[in-house]
Protein backbone atom coordinates (compact mmCIF):
# COMPACT_ATOMS: atom_id res chain seq x y z
CA UNK A 1 0.00 0.00 0.00
CA UNK A 2 1.37 3.42 -0.48
CA UNK A 3 0.70 4.74 2.90
CA UNK A 4 3.08 2.16 4.32
CA UNK A 5 5.88 3.02 1.52
CA UNK A 6 9.08 4.40 3.30
CA UNK A 7 9.32 7.40 0.47
CA UNK A 8 5.25 8.49 1.30
CA UNK A 9 5.71 8.18 4.96
CA UNK A 10 9.01 10.91 4.46
CA UNK A 11 7.08 12.63 2.04
CA UNK A 12 3.93 13.15 4.28
CA UNK A 13 6.22 13.75 7.07
CA UNK A 14 7.95 16.52 5.88
CA UNK A 15 5.31 18.64 5.56
CA UNK A 16 4.98 18.49 1.95
CA UNK A 17 1.31 18.77 0.90
CA UNK A 18 -0.79 15.39 0.78
CA UNK A 19 -1.27 13.47 -1.98
CA UNK A 20 -4.00 14.81 -4.71
CA UNK A 21 -6.61 12.40 -4.59
CA UNK A 22 -7.08 9.88 -8.22
CA UNK A 23 -8.89 12.20 -10.72
CA UNK A 24 -13.26 11.07 -10.38
CA UNK A 25 -14.79 9.06 -13.49
CA UNK A 26 -18.01 10.48 -14.73
CA UNK A 27 -19.99 8.87 -11.71
CA UNK A 28 -17.29 11.50 -9.77
CA UNK A 29 -15.69 8.09 -8.49
CA UNK A 30 -11.74 8.20 -8.42
CA UNK A 31 -9.88 6.02 -10.59
CA UNK A 32 -7.06 4.87 -11.90
CA UNK A 33 -8.11 5.09 -14.91
CA UNK A 34 -9.05 8.89 -14.73
CA UNK A 35 -5.71 9.19 -13.65
CA UNK A 36 -4.31 7.61 -16.93
CA UNK A 37 -6.65 9.96 -18.90
CA UNK A 38 -5.58 13.05 -17.04
CA UNK A 39 -1.54 12.11 -17.53
CA UNK A 40 -1.77 10.86 -20.51
CA UNK A 41 -2.52 14.58 -21.76
CA UNK A 42 0.61 15.44 -20.55
CA UNK A 43 2.56 12.61 -22.25
CA UNK A 44 2.68 10.98 -19.02
CA UNK A 45 1.50 7.27 -17.69
CA UNK A 46 1.03 4.81 -14.75
CA UNK A 47 3.26 1.96 -14.80
CA UNK A 48 0.60 -0.61 -16.78
CA UNK A 49 1.34 -3.13 -13.61
CA UNK A 50 -0.36 -0.05 -11.33
CA UNK A 51 -3.47 0.10 -13.64
CA UNK A 52 -6.29 -2.80 -13.37
CA UNK A 53 -7.97 -3.45 -16.36
CA UNK A 54 -10.79 -1.13 -16.93
CA UNK A 55 -14.74 -1.83 -17.09
CA UNK A 56 -16.27 -1.64 -19.97
CA UNK A 57 -17.74 2.03 -18.95
CA UNK A 58 -13.97 3.17 -17.74
CA UNK A 59 -12.93 1.70 -21.44
CA UNK A 60 -16.01 3.84 -23.10
CA UNK A 61 -14.78 7.13 -21.41
CA UNK A 62 -10.85 6.33 -22.40
CA UNK A 63 -11.82 5.94 -25.40
CA UNK A 64 -14.04 8.86 -26.21
CA UNK A 65 -11.21 10.85 -24.29
CA UNK A 66 -8.55 9.66 -26.77
CA UNK A 67 -11.05 11.09 -29.55
CA UNK A 68 -11.27 13.75 -28.23
CA UNK A 69 -7.13 14.42 -27.95
CA UNK A 70 -7.23 13.23 -31.36
CA UNK A 71 -9.26 15.95 -32.81
CA UNK A 72 -7.71 18.39 -30.56
CA UNK A 73 -4.48 17.77 -32.65
CA UNK A 74 -5.99 17.71 -35.69
CA UNK A 75 -7.57 21.01 -34.98
CA UNK A 76 -4.11 22.66 -33.37
CA UNK A 77 -2.81 21.25 -37.16
CA UNK A 78 -5.14 23.11 -38.94
CA UNK A 79 -4.78 26.24 -37.19
CA UNK A 80 -1.10 26.15 -38.14
CA UNK A 81 -2.65 26.66 -41.73
CA UNK A 82 -5.65 29.06 -41.52
CA UNK A 83 -7.50 31.59 -39.03
CA UNK A 84 -9.95 30.02 -36.85
CA UNK A 85 -13.43 31.76 -36.87
CA UNK A 86 -16.91 31.51 -38.44
CA UNK A 87 -16.22 34.69 -39.87
CA UNK A 88 -12.85 34.07 -41.07
CA UNK A 89 -14.28 30.86 -42.58
CA UNK A 90 -16.56 32.94 -44.67
CA UNK A 91 -14.16 34.83 -45.81
CA UNK A 92 -12.09 32.14 -47.27
CA UNK A 93 -15.06 30.45 -48.53
CA UNK A 94 -16.16 33.94 -50.52
CA UNK A 95 -12.72 34.75 -51.37
CA UNK A 96 -12.25 31.16 -52.95
CA UNK A 97 -15.52 31.60 -54.85
CA UNK A 98 -14.27 34.76 -56.40
CA UNK A 99 -10.65 33.61 -57.20
CA UNK A 100 -12.47 30.46 -59.24
CA UNK A 101 -15.04 32.73 -60.35
CA UNK A 102 -12.34 35.06 -61.70
CA UNK A 103 -9.91 32.48 -63.00
CA UNK A 104 -12.62 31.42 -65.17
CA UNK A 105 -14.04 34.55 -66.71
CA UNK A 106 -13.86 34.46 -70.43
CA UNK A 107 -13.01 38.42 -70.76
CA UNK A 108 -11.56 40.64 -68.67
CA UNK A 109 -12.09 40.97 -64.76
CA UNK A 110 -13.12 44.09 -63.44
CA UNK A 111 -12.14 44.59 -59.23
CA UNK A 112 -15.43 45.95 -58.69
CA UNK A 113 -16.93 42.87 -59.07
CA UNK A 114 -14.07 40.59 -56.78
CA UNK A 115 -14.39 43.03 -53.62
CA UNK A 116 -12.92 40.33 -51.38
CA UNK A 117 -10.01 40.19 -54.22
CA UNK A 118 -9.43 43.63 -55.04
CA UNK A 119 -9.11 44.15 -51.22
CA UNK A 120 -5.34 42.00 -51.28
CA UNK A 121 -4.61 43.68 -54.14
CA UNK A 122 -0.69 44.65 -53.65
CA UNK A 123 -0.59 42.62 -50.67
CA UNK A 124 -0.99 38.64 -51.76
CA UNK A 125 1.71 37.36 -52.98
CA UNK A 126 1.22 36.41 -57.18
CA UNK A 127 2.38 32.72 -57.34
CA UNK A 128 2.42 33.30 -60.87
CA UNK A 129 5.35 36.39 -60.51
CA UNK A 130 6.37 35.91 -56.90
CA UNK A 131 5.63 39.61 -56.18
CA UNK A 132 2.60 40.99 -54.70
CA UNK A 133 -0.14 40.86 -57.17
CA UNK A 134 -0.66 43.58 -59.06
CA UNK A 135 -4.76 43.21 -60.12
CA UNK A 136 -7.57 40.87 -59.47
CA UNK A 137 -6.14 37.81 -61.22
CA UNK A 138 -2.79 37.58 -59.34
CA UNK A 139 -4.72 37.90 -56.22
CA UNK A 140 -6.70 34.74 -57.09
CA UNK A 141 -4.15 32.89 -58.01
CA UNK A 142 -2.55 33.29 -54.85
CA UNK A 143 -6.11 32.29 -52.82
CA UNK A 144 -6.25 29.20 -55.40
CA UNK A 145 -2.61 28.22 -54.27
CA UNK A 146 -3.32 28.78 -50.98
CA UNK A 147 -6.26 26.60 -50.82
CA UNK A 148 -4.86 24.14 -52.75
CA UNK A 149 -1.74 24.14 -50.52
CA UNK A 150 -4.82 23.53 -47.29
CA UNK A 151 -6.79 21.29 -49.35
CA UNK A 152 -3.29 18.64 -49.62
CA UNK A 153 -2.52 18.91 -45.75
CA UNK A 154 -6.39 19.27 -44.62
CA UNK A 155 -7.26 15.95 -46.64
CA UNK A 156 -4.09 14.31 -44.63
CA UNK A 157 -5.11 15.27 -41.30
CA UNK A 158 -9.01 14.33 -41.83
CA UNK A 159 -7.47 11.01 -43.01
CA UNK A 160 -5.58 10.67 -39.64
CA UNK A 161 -8.19 12.04 -37.22
CA UNK A 162 -10.25 9.28 -38.68
CA UNK A 163 -8.18 6.40 -38.79
CA UNK A 164 -7.22 6.78 -35.41
CA UNK A 165 -10.85 6.98 -34.36
CA UNK A 166 -11.68 3.97 -35.84
CA UNK A 167 -8.93 2.16 -34.60
CA UNK A 168 -9.31 3.42 -31.08
CA UNK A 169 -13.07 2.23 -31.30
CA UNK A 170 -11.95 -0.86 -32.78
CA UNK A 171 -8.94 -1.45 -29.71
CA UNK A 172 -10.45 -4.22 -27.28
CA UNK A 173 -8.18 -2.61 -24.82
CA UNK A 174 -7.03 0.72 -23.01
CA UNK A 175 -2.80 0.04 -24.00
CA UNK A 176 -4.20 -0.64 -27.47
CA UNK A 177 -6.47 2.47 -27.60
CA UNK A 178 -3.66 4.48 -26.22
CA UNK A 179 -1.37 2.72 -28.43
CA UNK A 180 -3.13 4.36 -32.13
CA UNK A 181 -2.66 7.72 -30.29
CA UNK A 182 0.80 7.27 -30.37
CA UNK A 183 1.53 5.86 -33.69
CA UNK A 184 -0.77 8.25 -35.33
CA UNK A 185 1.22 9.46 -38.57
CA UNK A 186 0.40 12.94 -38.88
CA UNK A 187 1.14 15.53 -42.03
CA UNK A 188 3.67 17.75 -41.56
CA UNK A 189 2.41 21.19 -42.34
CA UNK A 190 2.77 22.96 -45.35
CA UNK A 191 6.00 25.35 -45.89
Amino acid sequence: MAGDDPAVVAWEGAGDMPPTPCPPDETQTPTLVALQAELARWGLSLPAAVLPPPTAEELAVLKADLKAQVDAKAEALRLTLITAGSGQAMEYQEAYAQAQAALSAAGPVQASDYPMLAATIGVDIDPDRGNPAADVLGVARSVKAAYEAFLRVGAAIRGARLLAKVEIDAAPDADLARAVVAAIKWPAPAA
